[in-house]
Formats: structure tokens, C-alpha cells, sequence
């Protein structure tokens, strides 16, 4: 499976987000709100490193090489699902 392998193909619409796990979907919605690392952290009462971690996987699974990018994504996909 892709997924396994740290991969998936390019997806148009609201399903990237589809592809996260819950917490990596929280994760990638606190920093699109605006929220830092370590604000993640506490407001999911994980630590930082686990942040950290995640935050990785979201990037490599959505494609992204940036907050700002990740961050239109989510708005994007955001939309989407909203008009569905």
C-alpha cells in the first residue's frame, strides 16, 4: 500500500485530508489555523517532537514543502468538503 510506504499519489479536491490519520488531521488544522509548533503541543497535550513528527508525515503524505502550502491545502480542502 502506498500509504505504508510513506507515499500516495496526487488527489484533487477535499480527499487529500482523507489520507491523514485523526491525529495528523488535527495537527495539520491547529497550523493551518496559525498555530505554532509548540501551541499544537499544548492545546493536544502531546510534546513537541510529536509535533514534530507528524507534521513530517502530513508533508511527505499531502506533498507539501511548506507551512504556507500545507496551510492552502487545508483551506482548500476545507472549502471543498463545505460546498459537498
Amino acid at each position: 500500500e502506498l500509504r505504508a510506504g510513506g507515499a500516495a499519489p496526487a488527489d484533487s479536491g477535499g480527499g487529500e485530508l482523507s489520507r491523514l490519520t485523526p491525529q495528523q488531521l488535527r495537527i495539520a488544522r491547529r497550523v493551518a489555523e496559525g498555530a505554532t509548533n509548540r501551541e499544537v503541543a499544548l492545546s493536544l497535550s502531546v510534546s513537541t517532537r510529536t509535533v514534530d513528527y507528524h507534521l513530517r508525515n502530513v508533508f511527505a503524505i499531502l506533498g507539501v514543502r511548506s507551512r504556507v502550502e500545507l496551510v492552502r491545502l487545508v483551506e482548500q480542502a476545507e472549502k471543498t468538503t463545505a460546498h459537498l
